[in-house]
């Protein structure tokens, strides 16, 4: 039997939140009563604001901030400053991700260093930022979105040539993030900080969708996925007990038969086979 989430008395930093997937987390973790603080690279990036005022307009707590996570200076003390809101962070979720879509074989060091930056050690110097309080506590929740991406697409590919072979290090970014999460999970065994990963069984529906993914998605509608169905897993993950995942947001609202919500975290709107809408 699904219980709703209550987390009432906890404090969220939610990375990316302007939109798409960070959005829709953000606001289940509001409906679940968490204080949320959303991050920027500026505070009058569009979405960001939107984002607090539907939280604050359903009666929720919701602060943003800004930070330019491909820049290791500005991410320095950015824990300690989203405290300054609602007290120190609970609940962390890494969803802020950026590529290039160049080749790996001639990609630029410039553009490797930023997609390593914001992709794998902006997410790992907030989670050392935020560490220390969770220990504290003896309780904390560390979501790191992760993609699909981190296994090479199987041939003939799904898609143009660019759209597989433009992700190659975007994908080896986010698989060092999942490798961490397995790492982290292990070393704080026992210690009620949870750390788990998840991504798109495929191809999150969002209005960030490259053109290649919408014309994947018209040849595949199966592997249309919606942002609620993202959002449900990573409430499955922040609420309950588990530590040491990382599967697809369809192989977890699965695997704990879990109902999917909208984000209200009222509505029942389907369960893990529920496909989106391509509209």
């Amino acid at each position: 039997m699904f219980k709703p989430y209550d987390l009432g008395d906890k404090v969220a930093l939610v990375t990316g939140g302007r939109r798409g997937i960070g959005r829709g987390i953000a606001l289940r973790l509001a409906a679940a009563g968490a204080a949320v603080i959303l991050t920027g690279e500026k505070l009058t990036d569009e979405g960001l604001e939107e984002t607090r005022e539907f939280i604050e307009r359903v009666g929720g707590k919701a602060a943003v901030l800004a930070c330019d996570l491909a820049d290791a200076q500005s991410r320095e003390g950015l824990i300690q400053s989203a405290q300054n809101f609602f007290g120190p962070i609970d609940i962390l979720v890494n969803n802020a991700a950026f590529n290039s879509y160049e080749y790996a074989s001639t990609m630029p060091v410039s553009s490797r260093n930023k997609i390593f930056e914001i992709n794998f050690h902006g997410p790992v110097d907030l989670i050392q930022q935020a560490l220390p309080a969770m220990l504290e506590k003896k309780w904390g929740r560390i979501l790191n979105i992760c993609s699909e991406t981190m296994r090479q697409a199987p041939i003939p590919y799904p898609g143009p040539e660019q759209y597989v072979h433009g992700l190659a290090v975007y994908g080896a970014s986010k698989i060092a993030l999942e490798r961490y999460t397995f790492g982290l999970a292990a070393e704080l065994h026992g210690s009620g900080v949870h750390v788990n990963a998840t991504y798109p069984y495929r191809v999150c529906v969002t209005e960030m969708n490259s053109a290649a993914a919408k014309q994947s998605l018209k040849a595949h509608p199966d592997w249309a996925e919606s942002v609620e169905m993202m959002a449900e897993a990573s409430m499955a993950l922040i609420g309950g007990t588990l530590t040491g995942i990382s599967k697809s947001s369809r192989e977890i609202v699965q695997m704990l038969q879990q109902p999917l919500h909208g984000l209200d975290g009222k509505t029942i709107t389907g369960d893990a086979r529920t496909l989106a809408t391509l509209d």
